[in-house]
This record gives structure tokens, C-alpha cells and sequence, in this order.
């Protein structure tokens, strides 16, 4: 029986419980939001579970900075749930503030113990008044979210925590950075952040800080004194929800990767504050006139190079859409961000970033100059088995996704460029963007080495 065949054999609703790439929920989301900022720490006031085994997804992706000790559990067994587990919380959390002295608490409860357990609010309004510090509460059932869409959930409870916007004429053109994804402290991260602050001091504005880029509470507490506010995707409903109606500009943009993206990314943050626009055009001409030559000279070697992609939606939509812009075929697209991901807003972002793809044939294959083949949420076995049934049409050599694709395609002759969450594999010691005009110029660095094997 060949790969299709055994695809073709497993019933249909097999699929629902198969483990797909990233089948946390938002519980794992808040906690990377918590990991992002030094001196918070989570209190996982629940019951007993798989609490250290989902942590070591962050120990082996994160070589940066340890993240165990942002996490305390408070010990709810089936006797507390029973008489009520509040009382517990408030012991526990006392006697771990003298200890360890944060910044900041976030209590987290699971499923059974929002069910069981009715005194747990009150508590928490009770730990708020003792404590000299902020205290955030979120419930983050199991079967509930993803990681994306919990570490928005912690975005968006931060927000009445900074500083208030200073409107002052000298402070007119300061800007923040939301939604930053940061998922490690590593140096393509810092690159990152670098390398959008730079383009946004071209743009003439004053940068004030990022939600979230390692740096610790208070810092990014006076980052809301910026009157403008750029939200990358993954925080960007918060625009529109906590920070309504607070006296900023807000500018919800899509991911700067890749040239068209990045320029895309610096023309709505031209137009969302009113900069002037032969400004704006003049940073976008000058980075370019730099970038494209650089990469002018392995876009021969990459032209027609077939390259599968399995990231989140909003990271595969930026990557797939640069990808296609030097040349690069992108037969199929697996969004892997669980519960979180969206073929729509995929093709969406994809026409935003220069890449108006026509909607395929479901049952097509191939780019067939149309676009490639979405698949949303699919489990780890269903992409796998796709994948290969498309390669088996024509073979595909480069794959940019995690150390999940990296594993599953280590015996045949495919190269996997880490990207995303998890990346256990690939750790970044020295600073290489994959955001910006610099990122772009990375980008394509990885590409030309995967493609030559020349690692």
C-alpha cells in the first residue's frame, strides 16, 4: 500500500485526535508571554498535569534564558478543589512574593479547577489588595485557544498596566512596538527588534519599547508613553479591544518580511501617523537600492526552486509571499498554529504582502500560477502524508518549518530551514534578522545554503 492509499484508508475522524504541531492551548501562550518578561511570574494555580513536559518545549527551543523559574504551581489536589482551593492561592502567593519578589503575578487556572473551585476570584481580588504589585488573572481551560491566541490574551491584560500616553508636542512622534512574538531569548530575536528600530528612526520616530522583546516590566511599562503604536499580527486585535479609545495612534500591520513586505510594512506605518510620504518613499528607495543587488545574485540560483512551507498563519503569509518574489515555487502551505490558523486570513495577508494569489481548486496541485495549496490545522500524519503525496507528483527539496519537520524529514534527502516554534535544532549565538530588509538579505543566505547543502 503506498502513501496515498494508507492516507485514503484512515477514517475521516481519526484526524481529531491525531497530534498536529502545536496542539497547546492558551495556557502555553500566556506562559510564553510571561517568559518574555523578566521578573513576572505565572502562578498555574491547577491540578495535576503535563505542566513540565510542555515547559521542556520552551527548554529545548530557548538556549537564551531558563524559563522554570517564571512558573510556580500552587499544589491544587482533589482535597483543596473539594473544601476550596483559594485559601492555598492566597498562602502560596504570599509566601513566594517574599521569596522571589516579582513584578508581577499572573494566576492561571485550568478547566477542572474553574468548575470545582468557586472561591478562586474572589481570592484573586483579595492577593491584588495584599500585594504591592500587579496581579492578573486568566482562566485558560485546556481544550481552549492556541498559543498565538493565548499570548494575545496576556498582550491584552498587560495593557492597563503601562504608563499612560504623553502627549506633549515633544513626544509626538514616539512609537512602541506590540505583538512581538518573542518565543526565545536568542539573537535572531534582538535582530529583529534592531532592525525595526532602525527603519522606524529613519522614519523620523522616537522608539520607546516593545511588547515584548526581553526586556524587563518596568521597561516595558514605559513603553505605553508612546503616543504611537505599531501592533504586528499577533497582538493586533488588541488595537482595536484594551487599547480602544486611549489617545494613541494605533497601526495594525502584517509581519516586515521579505522586500515587498518590509516596504509594505514601512508605507502603513507612513500613512497610519501621518509621516510625510516623500519621506517614507525615500527610506523604502534607499533600502532597497542597498538589498536588491545582494540578493539579485543568488536569485538565479533560487528561481524555480520548489519549497514547502509549515508555519503559523501569519509567519507562512509573510514567508510564502517573499518566497515568490525571488522566484521561488511554493507548491503547498501547511498552517500550523492549531486552533489559531486561518486559510482565509493566510490568502488575505498573502495579496497585502504583494502576493494576490487566486484561489486554487481545492483539489488542485501545485502553483499552477494561481497559489499554492492551503491546509489549516492539519494533524503532524495528515501533513505528512500530503507532503509526500505531493512530492511524488514532483519532488520537493527545501522545507521551511520546525524541528517537528525537521525530525520528520531527516531520513530522506529534503532540507528543512528552521523556522517558527519549535526550533530545537537551530539556535542563533550571533544576530541574523529574518525581519527587515537585513532579515530579507538572512532569508535568502538560508535559502542558498539549504538549496547548495552547503551548511
Amino acid at each position: 500500500m503506498n502513501k496515498s492509499d494508507q492516507a485514503a484508508a484512515v477514517p475521516p475522524d481519526i484526524g481529531e485526535f491525531e497530534l498536529r504541531d502545536m496542539d497547546a492551548g492558551d495556557l502555553l501562550g500566556i506562559f510564553m508571554g510571561v517568559h518574555s518578561v523578566p521578573g513576572v511570574i505565572m502562578l498555574l494555580h491547577t491540578t495535576v498535569g503535563c505542566k513540565f513536559k510542555t515547559q521542556l518545549q520552551v527548554s529545548d527551543h530557548d538556549w537564551g534564558r531558563e524559563s522554570h523559574n517564571q512558573r510556580l504551581w500552587t499544589g491544587v489536589d482533589d482535597a483543596r478543589i473539594i473544601k476550596g482551593s483559594g485559601e492555598r492561592l492566597l498562602e502560596f502567593a504570599t509566601t513566594w512574593y517574599q521569596r522571589r519578589k516579582p513584578e508581577l503575578f499572573v494566576v492561571v487556572t485550568n478547566a477542572s479547577v474553574e468548575l470545582s473551585a468557586f472561591d478562586v476570584e474572589a481570592s484573586v481580588r483579595e492577593l491584588a489588595m495584599r500585594l504591592p504589585i500587579p496581579v492578573i488573572y486568566l482562566k485558560a481551560p485546556g481544550h481552549d485557544g492556541s498559543i498565538f491566541s493565548g499570548f494575545e490574551r496576556f498582550t491584552e491584560a498587560m495593557i492597563p498596566f503601562l504608563d499612560s500616553p504623553d502627549l506633549s508636542e515633544g513626544n509626538r512622534n514616539s512609537v512602541a512596538l506590540g505583538g512581538y512574538f518573542l518565543d526565545r531569548f536568542e539573537m535572531e530575536h534582538a535582530a529583529n527588534v534592531n532592525e525595526i528600530k532602525r527603519l522606524l528612526a529613519g522614519l523620523g520616530l522616537a522608539f520607546r519599547g516593545t511588547l515584548f522583546d526581553g526586556s524587563p516590566f518596568e521597561k516595558v511599562r514605559r513603553a505605553g508613553a508612546a503616543v504611537n503604536m505599531i501592533w504586528l499580527p499577533y497582538a493586533g486585535g488588541v488595537a482595536n479591544t484594551a487599547c480602544a479609545g486611549d489617545g494613541r495612534r494605533h497601526c495594525v500591520t502584517d509581519l516586515p518580511v521579505g522586500l515587498t513586505g518590509t516596504t509594505a510594512f514601512i508605507r502603513k506605518v507612513g500613512e497610519s501617523f501621518g509621516l510625510d510620504h516623500a519621506m517614507v518613499e525615500g527610506v523604502c528607495d534607499r533600502e532597497l537600492a542597498r538589498a536588491v543587488p545582494i540578493i539579485r545574485r543568488a536569485v538565479s540560483s533560487l528561481s524555480g526552486t520548489r519549497v514547502g512551507v509549515f508555519l503559523d498563519t501569519n509567519l507562512a503569509a509573510a514567508v510564502t509571499s517573499f518566497l515568490t518574489e525571488i522566484g521561488c515555487e511554493v507548491p503547498v502551505v501547511f498552517l500550523t498554529d492549531g486552533a489559531s490558523a486561518s486559510r482565509d486570513r493566510f490568502m488575505a495577508a498573502c495579496a497585502r504582502l504583494g502576493a494576490p494569489f487566486a484561489d486554487p481548486d481545492p483539489g488542485a496541485s501545485g502553483l499552477a500560477a494561481r497559489g499554492p495549496r492551503v491546509v489549516a490545522g492539519a494533524s503532524r500524519n495528515r501533513q505528512y502524508l500530503e507532503f509526500m503525496r505531493e512530492c511524488e507528483r514532483e519532488f520537493i527539496p527545501v522545507v521551511v518549518g520546525s524541528s517537528l519537520q525537521k525530525a520528520a524529514f531527516r531520513r530522506g534527502d529534503i532540507r528543512v530551514i528552521e523556522m517558527g516554534f519549535p526550533c530545537a535544532e537551530k539556535h542563533w549565538l550571533y544576530p541574523m534578522p529574518w525581519m527587515g530588509y537585513n532579515g530579507a538579505v538572512a532569508i535568502v543566505q538560508r535559502l542558498l545554503d539549504a538549496s547548495m547543502r552547503s551548511w
